[in-house]
């Protein structure tokens, strides 16, 4: 009985797993659906007569067809590394416990969402921050910029994606770039990952931190690191406080729909959206952003201590 804890739940007997346990069981299903999710997309592109990568190489100038292809190729495979492997893993392991395993069982209160969302919207400016500082560290390491090259191939992706000629092609996009992966993501780095991180280390701090640090590493993004790292953070803090993971959830569609939703209104500028363009920002809205993300920070963090 060394791999598993006893514990007592509604009057019943209740064998909850180690921590390593179910983060490595977590990871082994990653791999197996993502090979599987992988074997799916090989076999559509060769129904095309295409190889993958000459399938999912899209870019603004695109036909509607391909467009159409990738965001299914996304939805396969985000369902295949993220939602697929982190709702095997619960149903393995906390079946019994249903959706309060996972701290789905019950709906926000909608004065604590709107503080959340206001929390990560405050953090919008601050990432702008981190971008440009993560990009001007990248410029000073020469060695890096084979790294950068490869990056641009998915930055032309993404421009792809992001150009939508009609309401359906931008519903399409806000399911696969914020619908799809604030649930996938969300269940798996904090409905699971941050939450036996924190078990493991014993320090919520910590756990967190790790948490954000593996989410940004996994973006494979060099130059937007820093502020893939910041939301990550963001992301933690929301569910650390709020013990509710629909909160970080609707934060990270937050994230990732504003952009689809910023992209569809400006089409015409969308390879400058993806360039980072405008990246200057005034300080008096840095410094604005950076007050209501301490105020509404410390009043999450404060409604968490006074439970």
């Amino acid at each position: 009985m060394d791999d598993i804890q006893m514990e007592s739940e509604n009057n019943s007997t209740y064998f909850a797993p180690k921590p390593v346990m179910v983060l490595l069981t977590m990871m082994m299903l990653i791999g197996l659906c993502a090979i599987l999710g992988n074997g799916l997309l090989v076999l559509a592109a060769s129904l095309k007569g295409m190889g993958l990568h000459e399938a999912i190489s899209i870019d603004e100038n695109s036909s509607e067809g391909s467009r159409y292809f990738v965001r299914a190729a996304l939805f396969i495979n985000h369902m295949a590394s993220f939602l697929l492997p982190a709702i095997l893993t619960f149903w393995f392991f906390y079946k019994k416990k249903g959706w309060k395993a996972a701290s789905l069982n019950r709906l926000p209160d909608l004065s604590i969402l709107l503080i959340g969302l206001l929390f990560v919207m405050s953090a919008f400016p601050l990432a702008q921050v981190a971008f440009m500082a993560n990009k001007w560290l990248v410029e000073q390491f020469p060695a890096l910029q084979n790294w950068v090259h490869t990056e641009k191939l998915t930055v032309k992706l993404m421009e792809g994606l992001l150009v939508m000629q009609s309401p359906w092609e931008m519903v399409a996009s806000l399911v696969v770039m914020a619908i799809v992966p604030a649930l996938g993501e969300e269940l798996v780095f904090r409905g699971i990952g941050q939450q036996k991180l924190i078990e493991i280390t014993g320090r919520p701090a910590l756990g967190i931190a790790l948490t954000a640090l593996i989410f940004s590493i996994t973006h494979f993004e060099i130059q937007r690191f820093l502020a893939i790292l910041l939301l990550g953070l963001v992301l933690g803090l929301l569910f650390y406080w709020t013990k509710n993971l629909w909160i970080p959830i609707a934060a990270h569609f937050l994230n990732n729909g504003a952009q689809v939703f910023i992209a569809w209104f400006n089409q015409d500028k969308v390879s400058q959206l993806k360039d980072g363009a405008g990246d200057d920002l005034p300080m008096t809205v840095i410094l604005a952003s950076a007050a209501v993300f301490v105020t509404s920070g410390f009043f999450l963090w404060k409604e968490r201590n006074s439970e």
